[in-house]
């Protein structure tokens, strides 16, 4: 199962299935609206067009001449030490960070006139505010926004080094880490309400964990499966800080009490079924009312199109960067990431961008197995397909920047895929 979750065609039909699936499911009970033929035809191109990158490349690597075992590298190795020392700086930056959101809320309060308390206090009307105040905010250059962006993208590789040390290491301390780590990313996502970057932050440590297990596995047999399947426990204090964030902010805000649910559990359970399906629903809408004025790259590279425009080399136009909301029948402003696609270039745009994407990722790959750097832009790429049923994953100048700083900070050489070249890692980490 590990070996499906950091392997990108699986993990892409897998998405798609599970996703295409239970928006049938809603069609077929009448939920949703029948799907235009259009909707169809893009979601089928699109698993097409992934696959076909995915396969291309393999195709092309299996022709190269070169022979497929990868030879040695020289470079910095990745020890414990080296991992204790990035979580230290990583968690430094959660730190500012958790500053910089505090520091944003009282900036917000200023802004509408009221105090940072009437915000707290308010849940419901404390998004609205920050979702305005963001709108109206998205071209401007502000430090405080800058430095929160650099602080959380480092944070954010804090967590690919976490799910890498906690599957190798063996002392306690990996138990301060995972604890410090996770209630820091909580407290910053009830801050701003918000689920989205939590539990991106925790799949980051839960692939890079079932990355390393998968190198580990592949030259193992099935004794040793059982040995990793019991390790496996140490992904469960993640996923109930998921499960008790989403809780905490549906507690908050009230989101399962908008699906007419007979009660509060089937409206939670609900809520989770509809982030799933709503986004197709959402996308037939928008392609059922799109005029045809094709965007040209600006919805696919909004944090390039904003600096164009702070330098004044384009023209500013009103971008709402949490979407339009569109009522199938009850509320979604996510269209999945084939919006940005086929607004920016159309269906031809549905055909190559999945296709580059499938190959991109192929690619990745084989350099993460050797690259810590590359580690850190391949779960990047991996959360992008996780998450493309649902939005534009890399619509952010954070995302970015999480990949630029893993390529100037964290060039170290992974350990290898033999049990060899993990024992060194073993030994340092358990004396």
């Amino acid at each position: 199962m590990t070996r499906c979750l950091v392997n990108p065609l699986c993990l892409f039909l897998l998405v798609w299935g599970v996703s295409t699936t239970l928006y049938a499911g809603g069609v077929y009970h009448g939920l949703f609206p029948f799907p235009a033929g259009l909707t169809v035809a893009s979601v089928l191109l699109n698993v097409v067009a992934f696959s076909l990158g995915c396969l291309t490349w393999t195709l092309f690597r299996g022709l190269h001449p070169t022979p497929a075992e990868m030879p040695p590298v020289a470079g910095r190795p990745l020890t414990a030490e080296a991992l204790v020392r990035g979580l230290r700086v990583t968690l430094a930056m959660g730190v500012v960070a958790l500053a910089l959101e505090i520091y944003r809320v009282v900036t917000i309060a200023e802004h509408f006139a009221t105090t940072w308390l009437d915000l707290v206090t308010h849940p419901e009307l404390f998004r609205i505010r920050m979702v305005a105040f963001i709108d109206q905010s998205l071209f401007q250059t502000s430090a405080t926004v800058m430095l929160l962006s650099i602080a959380s993208s480092l944070f954010s590789i804090g967590f690919v080094l976490l799910g890498v040390l906690l599957y190798l290491d063996h002392k306690r301390r990996r138990y301060f880490y995972v604890g410090a780590f996770l209630t820091i990313s909580l407290v910053i996502g009830l801050i701003h309400l918000s689920r989205y970057e939590v539990t991106s932050n925790i799949l980051y440590l839960v692939l890079a964990y079932c990355f390393m297990s998968s190198l580990d596995r592949s030259e193992h047999g099935v004794s040793a499966h059982f040995t990793l399947q019991a390790s496996h426990f140490k992904l469960i204090a993640p996923v109930v800080a998921v499960v008790l964030l989403f809780g905490l902010i549906d507690a908050l805000l009230h989101k399962s009490s908008e699906y007419d649910a007979s009660n509060r559990l089937q409206g939670w359970l609900f809520h989770f079924y509809w982030y799933a399906a709503a986004p197709l629903a959402a996308f037939n809408e928008f392609l059922a009312t799109f005029r045809g004025d094709h965007q040209w790259g600006q919805s696919m590279f909004l944090p390039l199109y904003k600096w164009l425009c702070r330098f004044q080399l384009a023209t500013e136009v009103e971008v709402s960067f949490y979407g339009e909301k569109v009522l199938v029948p009850y509320m979604s402003n996510v269209y999945t990431y084939l919006r940005n696609f086929y607004e920016d270039f159309g269906i031809l745009g549905v055909a190559i961008v999945p296709y580059i994407l499938g190959g991109a990722t192929a690619a990745v790959r084989v350099q993460a197995r050797r690259h810590l750097q590359f580690l850190n832009l391949y779960l990047v790429l991996l959360l992008f397909i996780l998450f493309s049923f649902y939005n534009y994953y890399v619509a952010s100048n954070q995302v970015y920047l999480q990949v630029l700083f893993g390529f100037l900070f964290f060039r170290y050489e992974m350990p290898g895929t033999q049990r060899a070249a993990l024992l060194p890692l073993y030994r340092d980490s358990s004396t």
